[in-house]
């Protein structure tokens, strides 16, 4: 049987226990594509045909409210059985998506929602266990920090994951209150970038990936110095160019020069390597 596909075509998303919060992420966005229908079966269960129940009078003599109850088989309209449908078409997403151990567990259940509720506690565990995950979780957030040699890509690569997994707990940061986080980790050689960041005006507006952008140009901007001018430092033209050649050429840059000795009146021919020069002259020579 093929996957159950969108009308995008967009085959069903693998489960994997790797990584679950991506997965349910992207499975929330494929039922959601499949039929804006099925998140409300997948929060409150299955439809239920319903029929208005006049007031009444019980056997015992007792007053009966009116109100509604769920229709016999042989009452249900067409409407009723294609929305009833919808249950068995979300079953069959997440049927399709779990793996071999998954579906096992999942082989009593009667519903999509029960499906997903099974799938969730397997994972996730309990209420107890999801909350004691969300207090490590706020504990790593609190103390996060960049690591020596960390690239700006990796810390925000970091951030943005940890900051992820706390929402999919149901806990956020204002946008302030994160982005001056993620500024007072970062490493040290975007530290003077970061300080001209923090002194806009609108910063506390700016979204996330757009402060990393500004980061990572600058981090780009410092490595091609470092590449051209060396260490960092700002050499002349001149310098900056005769060490890129030699990178080039893997060699020691080397000249001759001539130079007339004091005394003895004869040439000497020497060669200057970079900073250091040696004018081979004998002491026999003076």
């Amino acid at each position: 049987m093929s996957a159950p596909k969108t009308t995008a075509g967009i085959k069903v998303p693998p489960f994997t226990r790797d990584d679950f919060g991506l997965w349910k992420m992207k499975m929330l966005l494929f039922i959601k594509a499949s039929n804006p229908l099925y998140i409300g079966i997948l929060e409150n269960g299955p439809f239920v045909p319903m029929k208005p129940v006049s007031e009444s009078t019980g056997p015992d003599g007792s007053r009966i409210p009116s109100g509604t109850q769920p229709k016999e088989i042989s009452e249900f309209t067409d409407s009723d059985k294609e929305l009833i449908r919808l249950d068995t078409g979300l079953m069959l997403i997440l049927a399709d998506s779990a793996d071999k151990e998954m579906s096992y567990q999942l082989m009593n259940c009667t519903s999509g929602k029960h499906m997903w509720d099974t799938i969730n506690l397997i994972m996730e565990g309990t209420e107890d266990v999801q909350e004691n995950r969300l207090d490590i979780l706020t504990s790593q957030y609190e103390a996060f920090r960049s690591l020596p040699g960390e690239s700006i890509t990796q810390v925000f690569e970091k951030y943005t994951k940890l900051l992820n997994e706390l929402a999919m707990k149901g806990k956020t940061y204002p946008l302030r209150e994160s982005n001056r986080k993620f500024m007072m980790t970062l490493p040290h050689h975007v530290e003077h970038k970061s300080s001209s960041i923090r002194e806009r005006i609108d910063f506390t507006k700016m979204s996330l990936e757009m402060i990393y952008g500004k980061l990572k140009t600058y981090e780009m901007e410092q490595e091609q110095r470092v590449i051209i001018y060396g260490s960092g430092t700002v050499d002349s033209k001149h310098n900056a160019l005769v060490r890129s050649a030699a990178l080039v050429v893997d060699e020691p840059i080397t000249s001759e020069i001539q130079v007339q000795t004091p005394r003895a009146g004869k040439e000497v021919i020497i060669e200057a390597e970079m900073d250091s020069v040696n004018l081979g002259v004998d002491e026999s020579d003076y």
